[in-house]
């Protein structure tokens, strides 16, 4: 059974474990070389940390440092149906009223 952790629609999965373990303060390069094959999902597809982090030159503090990236990261892929809203309607339209 692997771990799961599930933030925002990304599902990070073994990688949560490895990055709460891993000493900080630590390099985007330092993260990718130790864990950059390791697959990040969400609703859309899936990338590998690697990709994800490629674009970004940055020290990180702590875990929630490096997932706050990743979030940050993520394409539109990792939104679920958009425009959806609980509300029973979109949230905003033209003619509505402020109270």
């Amino acid at each position: 059974m692997t771990d799961s952790h599930r933030e925002m629609g990304v599902e990070f999965g073994e990688l949560a474990g490895n990055l709460d373990s891993h000493e900080y303060p630590a390099t985007t390069r330092e993260i990718a070389d130790a864990f950059g094959d390791l697959e990040i999902t969400y609703s859309d597809g899936s990338e590998t940390l690697a990709a994800l982090l490629a674009p970004i030159d940055d020290t990180y503090n702590s875990a929630a440092e490096v997932r706050q990236a990743v979030l940050n990261a993520v394409g539109s892929g990792a939104v679920g149906r958009k425009g959806y809203t609980d509300r029973g309607s979109f949230a905003s339209t033209p003619n509505d009223v402020s109270f």
